[in-house]
C-alpha cells in the first residue's frame, strides 16, 4: 500500500463518491461487531469514544445512543456533513463528526475509547499511526478494531493482488488498500495488550464469492466454513478479526 494513502486526494475522491450515495443509518446494538466491541468496551456511558473511519455513521450513532460522548472522524467530508446534519436534526448533542487523517487523532484526543471497522488496513505508515493511537488514547483506554486479515493464506493474497478487479473477478475498496499483516498486529502488539479473535470463518465463501460468482452451490461454502471454524487451527486462516487493544496504565 502507498505510503500515507489515508491522505491520499484520489482515496478522498473515491470516498467522497462512495459516501455520496450512501444514507446515514443508526446500527443495530445486537449487531455481532457492536456485541464484540462492547464486550471489550464495557459499559460506554459518559466515555469519549471516537469512531475512526466512521463512514456512514451508523455505529457512531449507535455508541451515542448507549450515552457516550461520540466523536466521528473520516477522511470523506461528505460522509461527516450528512452524518453530523443526521445527528442535529434528530437531537443527538452528544455526536461530533469531524473530517480529518487517521494520522493525527492524537490531535483530537485523549480519548477512553476507540473503535474501527475496516479501517486499519487503509493506514500507512503504519507504525506512525500505532503511535498516533497510542497518544490518543488515555491511560487504560481501550480500542477495538474489526478488520481484514492477510493472514488468510498466500493464495488468497495473490488472487487479491493480481486478479481482483480484472476480467469479471470484483473488487472492493481503493486501488491501494491491503489487508491487515501480521507484522502490522505486531507493531500494536508492541504499544498495547492486544486481544485477537475470529468472530467466523470466511475463507471458502470468498471462493464462491469471487471465483465462482456464488452460481455453484454458495450454501456448501457456507456450510464448510462454519464447519471448519471449530477447527481451532483453520480460525487464523478467516478474512477477518477482531482486535480487542488495551492501552496499559
Amino acid at each position: 500500500m502507498a505510503a500515507g494513502v489515508y491522505d491520499d486526494p484520489v482515496a478522498t475522491e473515491f470516498w467522497d463518491q462512495i459516501y455520496s450515495d450512501r444514507e446515514v443509518a443508526i446500527a443495530a446494538v445486537g449487531a455481532p461487531v457492536m456485541q464484540a466491541a462492547l464486550a471489550h468496551f464495557g459499559d460506554v456511558r459518559g466515555k469519549r469514544l471516537l469512531d475512526l473511519g466512521c463512514g456512514a455513521g451508523e455505529f457512531a450513532l449507535a455508541f451515542a445512543a448507549l450515552g457516550a460522548d461520540a466523536v466521528a472522524l473520516d477522511l470523506s467530508e461528505v460522509a461527516v456533513a450528512k452524518l453530523q446534519a443526521f445527528a442535529d436534526e434528530r437531537g443527538v448533542p452528544n455526536l461530533r463528526a469531524l473530517q480529518g487523517s487517521a494520522m493525527a487523532i492524537d490531535q483530537h484526543g485523549p480519548f477512553d475509547l476507540v473503535f474501527g471497522s475496516f479501517i486499519l488496513h487503509h493506514l500507512e505508515p503504519f507504525p506512525a499511526f500505532a503511535n498516533a493511537l497510542q497518544a490518543a488514547l488515555a491511560p487504560g483506554g481501550k480500542a477495538f478494531f474489526h478488520e481484514n486479515n492477510a493472514g488468510v493464506g498466500a493464495p488468497a493474497i495473490w488472487f487479491r493482488q493480481h486478479l481482483a478487479g480484472k476480467w469479471w473477478f470484483p473488487k472492493h475498496g481503493d486501488a491501494d488498500e491491503f489487508p491487515l499483516t501480521p507484522g502490522e498486529v505486531g507493531e500494536l502488539r508492541k504499544r498495547f495488550v492486544v486481544a485477537q479473535s475470529y468472530p467466523e470463518l470466511a475463507l471458502f465463501r470468498l471462493v464462491s464469492h469471487y471465483v465462482l460468482r456464488n452460481k455453484l452451490i454458495p450454501s456448501a461454502f457456507a456450510w464448510l466454513d462454519e464447519t471448519l471454524y471449530h477447527v481451532p487451527a483453520v480460525r487464523g486462516f478467516s478474512y477477518y478479526q477482531d482486535l480487542g487493544l488495551t492501552k496499559p496504565i
